[in-house]
């Protein structure tokens, strides 16, 4: 019918007698005709994708995995004792399970703080050099101020690269941990592999070495910071009330109160008997005369003799009938006269003051002196004694808030004493029992691993596959959408005729 590769190439042969086109029914051996027809097409599609998978398998870089093993077993940092009592209630200690325990280790094993502690001890180029090549790279068009960030961001590139490469792991009920690193350097995984380990030994001692003290030293830290604003706080009223001490000052003021007081009794109770005393003073002097006489001075005889001398001088001298003696009798005969008329001695009389009243009035005036100065005492005291129970009466006053200070402070103050001993002894704790702590052990250190893995083989085998699918998908869709017939048997159960002859290419 025809020379080409299907039957019935032309259009009559796809179409019935009344010239509606027909879809060739095709069977399983007619899709294996197709296939061996289209495979040509399959082999170009299969072989540039399995010679590109093999030239990525080729490029895959041999690791070598470095193993190491450690025993862990129940230590006392990972027992649990509570300070005021367990959830049950005794206030025992509480030890996880082998489960738990391992959980917990892995999980410290496995912290990016571990895989950053192990890669500090490594020069980064020596690790992961690619990473660093493009650091470089992207260092040189970037300007200087960026390098540190760039430098910082490759070096978590790198953390997170060593924790994807590092693997660890515990088989149930089985207290042993197996890590293993892989690296292209053989030395370098074992070289890092034990580093991560020591890393995550001295980490650990950190974490339980701190666990039990941190609360408390920020619990102390709180309460210290509380004590200095209650101090703060005291000073603040000290300063704004003018105080000094405030208990001091109380002190003082009750006890120069009770002073004031006392002397301001004792003053008065002088005072009343100044004041008795001087009236009685008084009532004396007015019964007793200021003025007293003294003595009576009188010349008169004696006057007498001295004229009756001086008439016998005269008569010595002058005759009886003179002037001279005349008036010296004259004289003489007047004061004779007088003293005759008189019943005794007369003359001048001294008066002096009554030395009893002198006395009386002395005291008087004394007393007048006690009782002026005992009244301004009084005042005094009394002035200052309001002063003192003004400043009494303000400081007690006071007392409720210097109270409420003082007892915030002595709270405070015990809080910081009660938590720095118990930070204390929580760090003396926490170093015995990391010195004691021997819960983990290397068991196998990492060691140079002598073969290598890679990944060539499985990558090969996976492009083949993958080569051969993509060819076989390619050749059923050239069998499925090729026009014409592939078989004779095709024909006839499309046509539903018989076919007499087929003719091949020629």
């Amino acid at each position: 019918m025809s020379n080409s590769d299907d039957w019935g190439t032309g259009h009559a042969s796809r179409t019935d007698q009344t010239g509606v086109r027909l879809r060739p029914r095709i069977g399983p051996l007619d899709v294996l005709v197709r296939l061996w027809r289209a495979k040509w097409l399959m082999i170009l599609v299969f072989l540039p994708i399995f010679l590109l998978g093999l030239l990525a398998a080729f490029q895959m870089p041999t690791e070598y995995e470095a193993r190491s093993r450690l025993y862990v077993r129940l230590g006392d940092e990972s027992v649990f004792r509570p300070r005021v009592g367990s959830a049950l209630g005794d206030g025992q200690p509480l030890a996880p399970d082998t489960e738990q325990l391992l959980l917990a280790e892995l999980e410290v094993l496995q912290s990016p703080v571990v895989a950053e502690r192990a890669l500090e001890k490594f020069p980064l180029q020596r690790i992961f050099p690619k990473l660093v090549t493009a650091m470089e790279k992207e260092m040189e068009k970037e300007p200087a101020d960026l390098h540190d960030a760039i430098a910082e961001e490759t070096f978590q590139k790198a953390i997170a690269a060593l924790q994807k490469r590092f693997k660890a792991g515990a088989a149930p009920k089985t207290p042993v941990i197996a890590a293993s690193l892989e690296h292209e350097d053989a030395e370098v995984s074992a070289e890092l592999l034990n580093a991560m380990i020591g890393a995550y030994l001295d980490y650990r001692q950190e974490v339980f070495a701190g666990s039990g003290s941190d609360s408390l030293r920020d619990q102390r830290k709180k309460f210290e910071g509380q004590l200095l604003d209650v101090e703060s706080d005291i000073r603040a009223f000290l300063r704004t009330n003018n105080i000094g001490d405030f208990e001091s000052e109380r002190a003082t003021a009750q006890q120069l109160y009770a002073t004031i007081s006392g002397e301001l009794l004792t003053n008065q109770s002088r005072a009343s008997a100044v004041e008795g005393q001087l009236d009685t003073y008084n009532r004396q002097l007015a019964t007793i005369e200021p003025q007293q006489d003294m003595y009576v001075e009188d010349s008169s005889a004696s006057q007498l003799m001295q004229l009756k001398i001086e008439r016998e001088d005269l008569l010595s001298r002058y005759t009886a009938d003179s002037r001279a003696v005349q008036a010296i009798d004259t004289r003489i005969a007047q004061l004779e006269d007088y003293l005759n008329s008189r019943d005794g001695l007369a003359g001048t009389t001294r008066r002096g003051p009554n030395p009893v009243y002198q006395q009386i009035e002395q005291a008087a005036a004394n007393l007048e002196a006690e009782r002026q100065s005992l009244a301004l005492q009084e005042a005094e005291l009394q002035r200052q004694l309001n002063r003192v129970e003004a400043r009494l009466a303000r400081l007690n006053d006071l007392t409720p808030e210097w109270q409420e200070l003082q007892r915030r402070k002595a709270l405070m103050e015990a809080n910081v004493e009660n938590f720095s001993v118990r930070e204390i002894q929580e760090n003396a704790l926490a170093e015995i029992s990391v010195e004691s702590a021997d819960s983990v052990r290397v068991l196998e250190p990492a060691r140079v691993p002598v073969k290598g893995s890679s990944l060539k083989m499985p990558i090969a085998a996976l492009a083949f596959l993958f080569a051969g699918f993509t060819a076989l998908m390619v050749g059923l869709l050239s069998a499925l959408m090729r026009r014409g017939f592939p078989t004779a048997a095709s024909v006839e159960r499309t046509t539903g005729l018989p076919v007499i002859a087929a003719v091949g290419k020629a």
